[in-house]
């Protein structure tokens, strides 16, 4: 082999080693600042995908019927629609003064959350690296990267118009706080073919709703026997059904978990729908932990506003009980 030929297999080698490892490297970082962070059209973004520090992961994606999170869970409406305005009005609004580029830049490293923006396909159309706030809680500390461009080289304070304070808070990477409060939701009420509640600790204020297609409805006690009733009691008593939230997750430790999963619920909801899908839901009365009553008054047994239950038959969560009260009174409160 002569000298040459050595020389060209050298560079080729060197060549391949240079390609390799700028395809595993960094982004590369730009000689000139980026500073255009809004994506005008935020119809177009089709995934928002957000990192932390400690390599927890968000994972939202649009979908037919709404946003996922982590292709497992619904996602909350309103707050993807937050980061969605955010996308759109955000807005710089001064560079870091260049004395301080380089300790913003070391406490970015230290804490940042880099956001994926994705418009369709499987490259993200602008990153963003979401830092700290500003002193003053007016602003936030933030980068730009675009894929195949490369990183900004410098830092800007970031604000959002009509919005005063930090934007990093939004971006954060609680699942229980990312996934939708929804428990019930019917577009068509008539998709609902049945109501069943049953009270474990008085069998005989149980009782079950039917509806066929047409939307006539039905009551019957806990054995089955058809039972007089008020339409209009028993259809407002249902109706709230066709939209109903829970109000958060709850996640105790394992042994009060297993106190109250052993325990007998005050309440146990079971929904047909038309498919022959049901849900099934367990519901127990907290206990009440408010003011001491005035004298000569009876202290209230149970919390009146909140109550625990477990959905999607693992989950536990809080509801208002408010929001339930009409459909877990007795049978008998449905007498005309």
């Amino acid at each position: 082999m002569n000298r040459r030929t050595t020389l060209l297999l050298l560079l080729l080698v060197l060549g391949a080693v240079a390609w390799w490892l700028w395809r595993g490297s960094a982004p590369t970082t730009l000689d000139r600042p980026l500073s255009d962070f809004a994506i005008p059209d935020t119809s177009r973004v089709t995934r928002i995908f957000i990192t932390d520090q400690k390599g927890a992961t968000i994972d939202l994606r649009r979908a037919p019927g709404g946003w996922s999170l982590n292709e497992v869970f619904k996602a909350k409406p309103a707050d993807v629609n937050l980061l969605l305005r955010t996308f759109k009005r955000v807005e710089v609004k001064s560079p870091v003064p260049k004395a301080a580029e380089a300790n913003t830049l070391r406490v970015m490293g230290a804490a940042a959350k880099k956001v994926e923006i994705y418009e369709g396909g499987d490259v993200p159309s602008k990153i963003w690296i979401v830092g700290h706030g500003t002193q003053d809680h007016f602003g936030t500390y933030m980068l730009l990267e675009k894929p195949g461009e490369g990183r900004s080289n410098a830092p800007f304070i970031v604000g959002m118009g009509g919005f005063t304070g930090i934007l990093g808070n939004r971006f954060h990477t609680k699942v229980d706080d990312w996934r939708s409060t929804e428990l019930y939701r019917f577009r068509d009420f008539r998709d609902l073919a049945e109501v069943k509640l049953e009270t474990p600790l008085a069998p005989a204020n149980s009782y079950t709703v039917k509806q066929d297609p047409d939307g006539r409805i039905s009551l019957f006690d806990y054995e089955g026997r058809p039972y007089p009733f008020d339409t209009v009691l028993v259809t407002g008593a249902i109706l709230p059904l066709q939209e109903i939230n829970f109000e958060s997750i709850l996640r105790p430790p394992a042994f009060r978990r297993d106190s109250l999963i052993r325990s007998t619920p005050n309440h146990i909801l079971t929904l047909t729908h038309r498919d022959g899908t049901t849900e099934r839901a367990r519901f127990w009365y907290q206990p009440y932990r408010g003011e001491e009553p005035a004298f000569g008054q009876a202290k209230p047994l149970f919390d009146a506003i909140h109550m625990d239950a477990i959905v999607e038959d693992t989950l536990l969560v809080v509801i208002q009980r408010p929001a339930l009260d009409r459909i877990l009174q007795p049978i008998s409160g449905f007498r005309p």
